[in-house]
C-alpha cells in the first residue's frame, strides 16, 4: 500500500509571480534508509500561471529509475494532465494547501485554460535509469506487498497507456533529457513530442541486454522517429543517443536517423534549454486555444488517436495491431528464464558497483 502526502506549494519571485502546484506521493515500501525527502516518487508543477507543467522523476539513489510506485504516481499525474490541458481543471480534492495566496488556485476550476506545454525530465541530473531493479522478479517478496504492476502483462499495459496518454495529450510535450535515460528510460523519452538533451546526455535501450523487447509503446514511436535501420541498431547493438553527437547530426543537417530535436549549450540543462527553445516562444502565441487544436490535428495524423481513446485514456488493442503485437512480444520474453537470468545479475552488478548501470 501506499501513503500520499501531497503538497500544494506557491512560490514567487521578484517581479513575476510563478504559482507551482506539487503533487507527491510517497513509497510507503521503500525498504532504504534514504531521507524521506529522497524516496522514490514523481512530481507534477505548474508554472507561468498554469500554462506549463513539468513532471519529474525523482529517485536519486537509483537514477530516477522507475519503481511501481512512481509508474502508479505517473499514471495519476498523466490523467491530471488531461484535465488541466483539455478542461482548464486541476483537481485539489486530495491535496493538502499550503501558503496559497494566489486567487486563481482555489476552486478547481482555472479562470481561463491557458494549457500549451508539459515537460517530462528527472532530477539531480539524470533522467531515468529505467525500471528500478530491486522490484523486478524478487520471488521472495513479502505477499502483503505485492502489487498488480509485477505481472508482465499488467506492467506493460499499464505503462503502455500512460505514456500513449501523455503523448496525445492537446499540448506540446517535451523530454528534458540530462545524464542517463537508460531501458525505460530510453523508452520514456519516445513518448514526448519533442526530445531536448543536455550535452552529456545519454540514451541506451537495453532490452535485449536484458533478454527484454519493448512493451510500452516505444518501439512504434521509435521507428517512426529514426527509421527502421537506426531503431534496429539502437534496440539491438545498444547503439546509445550521445548528447555531443547529436548536435552535430543537427548542425550538419544530416537530417536522417537524428534522434534528437535539440541539444543545450555547454553547461546549460536539458530543462532551461527547452524552455528557451520550445516553451518561451510559443508562451508569446496570442491564443492557446489554437496550440492545442493545432496538437490535436497532428495527433490524428501521426496515429496517435488511433492507438488511446483520449476521452478515457484507454488502449485500443484492437485497432492498433502495431502496439498490441509490441505488448505480446513484451510479454512473451518478459519473465521468462533468461530475462531473470539477466536481472539476476544486474542486481548482482547493483550491488558490487553500488550504482544502476
Amino acid at each position: 500500500m501506499s501513503i500520499r502526502s501531497m503538497t500544494l506549494l506557491t512560490h514567487s519571485r521578484s517581479a513575476k509571480s510563478r504559482v507551482f502546484v506539487q503533487a507527491i506521493r510517497h513509497s510507503a515500501t521503500s525498504k532504504t534508509t534514504q531521507s524521506p525527502a529522497d524516496d522514490p516518487r514523481v512530481s507534477l508543477t505548474f508554472r507561468n500561471c498554469f500554462s506549463v507543467a513539468k513532471l519529474s522523476l525523482h529517485n536519486p539513489a537509483r537514477r530516477n529509475a522507475l519503481t511501481y510506485s512512481m509508474m502508479d504516481q505517473l499514471d495519476r499525474h498523466v490523467y491530471a494532465l488531461d484535465k488541466w490541458s483539455r478542461h482548464g481543471i486541476i483537481d485539489y480534492d486530495d491535496y493538502i494547501r499550503e501558503d496559497d495566496d494566489d486567487t486563481t488556485a482555489g476552486n478547481g476550476k482555472l479562470p481561463t485554460n491557458n494549457a500549451r506545454a508539459v515537460i517530462l525530465t528527472g532530477s539531480g541530473g539524470n533522467f531515468c535509469s529505467g525500471l528500478d531493479l530491486r522490484d523486478q522478479h524478487d520471488d521472495h517478496a513479502d505477499a502483503s506487498s505485492s502489487n498488480p504492476l509485477r505481472e508482465g502483462i499488467n506492467m506493460t499495459k499499464h505503462m503502455a497507456r500512460l505514456t500513449n496518454h501523455l503523448i496525445s495529450l492537446p499540448i506540446l510535450s517535451i523530454s528534458a533529457v540530462d545524464g542517463y535515460a537508460i531501458g525505460g528510460g530510453a523508452e520514456l523519452t519516445t513518448c514526448t513530442d519533442i526530445v531536448v538533451l543536455s550535452r552529456d546526455a545519454k540514451i541506451q535501450f537495453v532490452h535485449a541486454k536484458r533478454g527484454a523487447s519493448m512493451g510500452w509503446g516505444g518501439g512504434r514511436r521509435l521507428v517512426k522517429k529514426v527509421g527502421r535501420s537506426r531503431a534496429l541498431k539502437m534496440l539491438l547493438l545498444g547503439e546509445s543517443v550521445l548528447g555531443e553527437e547529436e548536435a552535430h547530426r543537427l548542425n550538419s543537417n544530416s537530417g536522417s536517423g537524428v534522434y534528437a530535436d535539440f541539444v543545450a549549450n555547454s553547461g546549460e540543462s536539458a530543462f532551461d534549454a527547452a524552455i528557451r527553445r520550445f516553451v518561451n516562444p510559443i508562451l508569446h502565441l496570442p491564443c492557446s486555444q489554437s496550440i492545442r487544436a493545432i496538437k490535436s490535428v497532428v495527433s490524428v495524423g501521426d496515429g496517435d488517436r488511433d492507438v488511446i481513446d483520449c476521452s478515457s485514456g484507454s488502449l485500443l488493442f484492437d485497432s492498433n495491431n502495431a502496439l498490441r503485437g509490441e505488448i505480446e512480444s513484451f510479454t512473451s520474453v518478459w519473465g521468462g528464464e533468461s530475462n531473470k537470468e539477466q536481472i539476476r545479475k544486474a542486481k548482482e552488478n547493483l550491488k558490487m558497483k553500488k550504482d544502476e548501470y
